[in-house]
C-alpha cells in the first residue's frame, strides 16, 4: 500500500464522517423537532388497523376451529365439547403470543368475529409460560365434567315424559 492510497483512505473516512455528521446535526439544531419519545411516560398513537395481541371474546366464540386450522404458526389451541343444546362449549382457548407472527389470518376467518387484534404490545417476560394467553379461566376437565352433567340431565328429562306416555303403535298396528 502506497502513500497515495493511504491518504485517499483518510480523505474518504473524513468525507463520509462529515456526511453522517451533517445528517445528525440537522436533527440536533431544530429544538422544535422531537427526536426521542420518553417511552414509559409518553406513548405513540397507534394506527387504527394496528395488529397487537390477539383477544377472543369467548361469549361469542362458536368453537368452529377455523382460527386453529388457519394459523400458520399453530399458536392457537382450542378444546370444545358438545353441550346439551347441541352447540359447542369452549373447554379451553389458549393463544401462545410468543409464537404468533401477528399475520391476522385467524382474525379474517373467524365467522362470529369474536377474535380480534387488540392495541396491546407490552408483555415482556422472563418465563415463556407467561406468554400464553388463557381465555377460559376454568380448568378444561371441570368444564367437560359440567357439560357432561348437563347433557345427562337433559337426556334424563327427555326420557322421563316419554316413560309416562304409552308407546305409539308400530306400523300396521291399530290402537285398541
Amino acid at each position: 500500500m502506497g502513500l497515495k492510497e493511504y491518504l485517499n483512505d483518510i480523505v474518504e473516512a473524513v468525507v463520509t464522517t462529515a456526511k453522517g455528521m451533517r445528517i445528525t446535526a440537522r436533527y440536533g439544531l431544530d429544538p422544535k423537532e422531537e427526536t426521542t419519545l420518553q417511552y414509559p411516560e409518553e406513548r405513540w398513537e397507534l394506527p387504527e388497523r394496528y395488529r397487537g395481541f390477539l383477544h377472543n371474546d369467548i361469549n361469542t366464540c362458536i368453537s368452529c376451529n377455523m382460527c386453529v386450522k388457519t394459523c400458520p404458526m399453530d399458536c392457537i389451541s382450542l378444546e370444545a365439547v358438545r353441550g346439551a343444546d347441541k352447540k359447542m362449549v369452549l373447554a379451553s382457548y389458549d393463544i401462545n403470543i410468543g409464537r404468533c407472527m401477528y399475520c391476522g389470518l385467524c382474525v379474517e376467518v373467524c365467522p362470529p368475529k369474536s377474535l380480534k387484534h387488540s392495541l396491546g404490545y407490552e408483555m415482556a417476560s422472563v418465563n415463556r409460560e407467561q406468554l400464553i394467553l388463557r381465555f377460559v379461566q376454568e380448568d378444561a376437565s371441570e368444564v367437560k365434567a359440567r357439560v357432561a352433567r348437563q347433557v345427562a340431565e337433559a337426556a334424563a328429562k327427555a326420557e322421563s315424559p316419554a316413560a309416562g306416555k304409552p308407546a305409539p303403535p308400530a306400523k300396521g298396528e291399530t290402537k285398541e
